[in-house]
C-alpha cells in the first residue's frame, strides 16, 4: 500500500511581503528557515521547514490574492497554547473554538492574508 507523506505548502504572498510572512513563519509558529541551495535561492526560493521536517515555501506573487476558504492547518499539539500566546502578543486576529474533547482550533490570517487553521490541545485547560 503506498502510503503518502505531506511534504511542503507553497504559499502566495505580494512581492514585499517576504520579510514580514518569514517573521509569522519563524517568530509566531516556529518553522525554521532553511536554505534551498543556491540556484533556488537566486530564482527568489524562500522555505522554511518544521522540526517533522514539514516545509512551507514562499512564492512572491504580484496578483497575489489570498482565498476566501482555502487554508493550511497544522497540528501543534500541546505547543498550541504557546503559539495563541505569541499570536495575541503579536495583535494578531484569532478565532478560538473548542472541539469539545479537549483540542482547539485557532484561525488566523498570516501578513499576506493566507489563512491558517492552528490545531491543539488547550494545555491550559488541564
Amino acid at each position: 500500500m503506498i502510503v503518502p507523506r505531506f511534504h511542503h505548502v507553497n504559499l502566495g504572498v505580494p512581492p514585499d511581503g517576504i520579510p514580514a510572512e518569514s517573521g509569522f513563519l519563524v517568530d509566531i509558529l516556529g518553522f525554521r528557515r532553511i536554505d534551498p541551495g543556491e540556484d533556488l535561492a537566486r530564482r527568489g526560493a524562500t522555505w522554511f521547514e518544521g522540526e517533522d521536517g514539514i516545509q512551507v515555501h514562499l512564492s512572491a506573487d504580484p496578483d497575489h490574492r489570498p482565498a476566501a476558504r482555502a487554508h493550511v492547518a497544522v497540528d501543534f499539539g500541546s505547543d498550541l497554547t504557546d503559539i495563541g500566546e505569541r499570536l495575541h502578543g503579536a495583535a494578531y486576529d484569532v478565532d478560538r473554538s473548542d472541539t469539545g474533547d479537549g483540542d482547539l482550533v485557532l484561525l488566523c490570517q498570516d501578513p499576506a492574508g493566507n489563512r491558517w487553521e492552528l490545531r491543539g490541545r488547550d494545555s491550559a485547560a488541564g
